[in-house]
């Protein structure tokens, strides 16, 4: 199987890749819509507002960043580098921005697993990708706790 706009093997293809792109776009909205109206004083203007936001991160990422990074043949910078950013932009998690650069960074990761150099990268983002995932989600429970 061939990496999206590249020679290089990958076993990702654009069903999975548009999978992923969704399930993070809509872990992030259902984690801003969690964490907006499980308070004692919810605002639509407020959600909104992050919704937006994850709008924007989303067309940047999976409209720019990953087909870019899709046609290299080691995009495991890249990856990585999206990777540490869901990780580093947990401690503004109410952006929704972890879940959408995590499924960014494993599109690419996914893609780039068997890239003919430096593959551990991508493997590594993938790691790093469902480790800031996990720890969204647990900021988010223990926000509510």
């Amino acid at each position: 199987m061939e990496a999206i706009g590249s020679a290089v093997p990958s076993p990702l293809s654009k069903s999975l890749a548009t999978t992923i792109a969704f399930l993070g776009v809509g872990l992030a909205a259902a984690l801003a819509a969690w964490g907006t109206y499980g308070e004692d004083n919810p605002s639509t203007r407020d959600y909104l507002i992050v919704l937006a936001i994850i709008g924007v991160a989303a067309l940047v990422v999976f409209g720019w960043i990953v087909p870019r990074a899709l046609t290299r043949s080691s995009p495991g910078a890249t990856a990585i580098v999206l990777a540490v950013l869901a990780v580093l932009t947990i401690g503004v998690m109410w952006t929704g921005l972890p879940p959408v650069l995590a499924a960014g960074a494993a599109v690419i990761g996914i893609a780039g697993w068997n890239a003919p150099t430096r593959p551990w990268l991508c493997r590594a983002a993938v790691v790093i990708a469902l480790f800031a995932v996990v720890g969204d989600i647990a900021v988010y429970v223990g926000d509510m706790a």
